[in-house]
């Protein structure tokens, strides 16, 4: 199963897990401005240091990219987010309750940390450099964006720009199909819930494309106007009308922005 999709299914299974974990481990702690790491017995604290580390680094990545700070101090004190990390993959399904293929999960209340959590296990090796960052992403996307509906290739979009590798990952596989013309129109990706479908070509080209016109936007035209973007979208307005206000004069509509998207990638 795709990494994106389990999140979603992982996200409500650790709202309600770690029924028993206060009790079954002892626990060790180190604590940041924005992050609490709860991690056992058996885990090296140079394992934990380097998880808080890359997790303050990926918060204050994406905070200054869509702009999250200049509203309130976020995640601070009693509102930091606890990442619980387990010795090795038996603990953490035995204690959480989640499936041994999934590499972690996150949830935006958790009811025995009473807080926002983000679970994993030691031996996950993709956990600092990819599951870590497009989880804080997700949570942060949640906050910033409260219920406010965001289309869900943005959201993917912006959580994997965060991830090792998935820019240039994306832009291969986009690359490639571009060449023969398969992309997903910008117009439909908007609508598309991708959690339904069942045709694994276009999950992925969905994944990547998100990633890609993200990082494009960004990269392009700066992080002033990609913020003015998120802004606008979380004062309500649709994608569309936001694109336009953010970007006056580079792209009318998004089949302006796939235009020229589409352009970069092929050149």
């Amino acid at each position: 199963m795709s990494r994106c999709l389990f999140a979603v299914v992982v996200g409500c299974l650790v709202a309600c897990t770690l029924q028993r974990s206060e009790a079954a481990a002892e626990w060790k702690y180190r604590k940041g401005t924005h992050f609490i790491i709860q991690y056992e017995q058996d885990i090296s604290d140079n394992l934990a240091s380097d998880t808080l580390r890359e997790a303050e680094r990926f918060y204050d990545t994406l905070a200054r990219q869509i702009g999250y700070t200049r509203y309130r101090k976020f995640w601070t004190w009693d509102q930091r987010v606890k990442i619980v990390l387990y010795a090795d993959q038996e603990s953490y399904v035995r204690e959480t309750g989640l499936p041994a293929w999934s590499g972690g999960g996150a949830t935006q209340y958790h009811r025995q940390l009473k807080s926002r959590a983000i679970v994993s296990y030691r031996q996950e090796r993709n956990f600092l450099n990819k599951i870590l960052p497009h989880e804080i992403s997700h949570l942060i996307l949640a906050d910033f964006f409260g219920k406010t509906p965001v289309p869900l290739w943005f959201n993917e979009g912006v959580a994997q720009l965060q991830e090792s590798g998935k820019v240039a990952e994306a832009r291969r596989l986009i690359a490639k199909v571009a060449g023969i013309g398969y992309v997903i129109p910008l117009e439909s990706l908007v609508r598309m819930d991708v959690r339904i479908q069942t045709n694994q070509g276009v999950v992925l080209i969905f994944y990547a494309q998100s990633v890609s016109i993200v990082d494009f936007l960004i990269r392009q035209h700066g992080n002033r106007r990609f913020q003015n973007l998120c802004r606008f979208m979380r004062e309500g307005l649709p994608f569309q009308r936001a694109l336009g206000k953010a970007y006056t004069g580079i792209f009318d509509s998004p089949a302006q922005l796939e235009e020229k998207w589409l352009y970069s990638v092929k050149n």
